[in-house]
């Protein structure tokens, strides 16, 4: 797959046609392909997530105490959720993998 390819894709499951494409090249791109890889966005990104679901369940749950609040966010930002939302945009298929990546699946 090529990068113009990814940029399709990207573009799709956005709905936005990204100004700095190197930087959502990058954020496909795994450790073993480059050493520009996604970790320090990943990151960063970890963060921006978890503000803006902490932002949106402080608002759709106005009485909720601060507990119940962080089981929730916790829930939705889980590695299994991420996992989940990456299979069903098909993530996987546009990634930038090494050729060990690649072998390990």
């Amino acid at each position: 797959m090529n990068d113009p390819d990814r940029l399709e894709w990207i573009r799709a499951v956005t709905g936005w046609d990204p100004e700095n494409r190197m930087l959502f090249l990058q954020a496909l791109t795994h450790g073993s392909a480059s050493a520009d890889h996604y970790e320090r966005l990943e990151f960063l990104g970890d963060r921006v997530l978890g503000l803006v679901i902490g932002a949106w369940l402080y608002q759709l749950h106005p009485q909720e105490p601060e507990g119940k609040l962080s089981a929730r966010l916790n829930q939705l930002v889980s590695r299994e959720v991420c996992a989940e939302i990456a299979r069903e945009i098909g993530l996987q298929a546009h990634m930038v993998l090494g050729k060990q990546a690649r072998d390990d699946g």
